[in-house]
């Protein structure tokens, strides 16, 4: 009997073992390996050498062209004709155009495509840029617009002027839509705001204008207040105050 009833013991630990063993195999054996961050590919864009020594690019806006834009280095924006901006849908065809030189205002171009590589939400300028027309008259043959640093800052660009290609190659960058700091910048630099120190009144003293602005000597004192922190550091009217807190007054 004692047989008998260890038979089903033994093969329910058979069982066990065997499906431990199994699980065990499932487990230890290696799965796919982990998806790893791809490094982007780099897009290779065909351009044309000018005369001029200006790189030319062509260009699918919006799914419409092939439109010719300069690709320029120093241009701190995307520029577009107003032609090619109707067309392209960059900005309504009923947009009104300012005196000087027909600008038309912000647009936003949906995608840009260029060689292989396509681009996505891009401010651009509409105007129709003097240079422009004048260089593509030149060269008989018209010129839409330019791409600047807004499309060029997302990527790291080689340009091979042996083959005429240049190669895109996306980087984690934060482009500065530098069009909203455009009118600050047309209006020249700002005036820095005087620094108040401290009021004039704390110091117990008045101050006159200097003779020969910067080129003077420093500030002349035309009163020290009795018993004020002036009077105490030995100022006295008629005194040139030249430093104050190691910095040329006159400056």
């Amino acid at each position: 009997m004692t047989p008998m009833k260890i038979r089903p013991i033994v093969l329910a630990l058979s069982i066990a073992l065997a499906s431990g063993l199994s699980l065990a195999a499932l487990q230890a054996r290696p799965g796919p390996p982990p998806a790893q961050d791809q490094a982007p590919k780099p897009a290779v864009v065909p351009f044309e050498m000018l005369p001029s020594n200006h790189m030319v690019v062509r260009a699918t806006i919006n799914g419409k062209g092939p439109y010719r834009l300069i690709f320029d280095l120093g241009s701190p924006v995307i520029l577009l004709g107003s032609k090619a901006a109707e067309a392209t849908g960059a900005i309504p065809k009923d947009a009104p155009k300012a005196f000087l030189f027909s600008t038309r205002g912000e647009g936003k171009i949906a995608t840009l495509k260029v060689g292989d590589l396509t681009a996505k939400d891009l401010p651009v300028i509409v105007m129709d840029h003097p240079a422009l027309k004048a260089l593509g008259g030149l060269l008989g043959r018209p010129l839409d617009g330019i791409i600047g640093y807004t499309f060029f800052a997302r990527y790291r660009t080689t340009i091979d002027y042996q083959t005429r290609q240049m190669t895109f190659t996306p980087v984690p960058f934060e482009v500065r839509d530098l069009m909203k700091d455009l009118p600050d910048r047309l209006l020249g630099p700002k005036v820095a705001q005087t620094r108040i120190l401290a009021p004039q009144g704390l110091w117990g003293l008045t101050l006159g204008t200097p003779e020969g602005g910067v080129s003077s000597r420093g500030v002349p004192i035309q009163a020290v207040l009795p018993d004020s922190p002036a009077a105490a550091a030995g100022l006295k009217p008629g005194d040139l105050l030249t430093t104050l807190d190691g910095r040329w007054t006159t400056s």
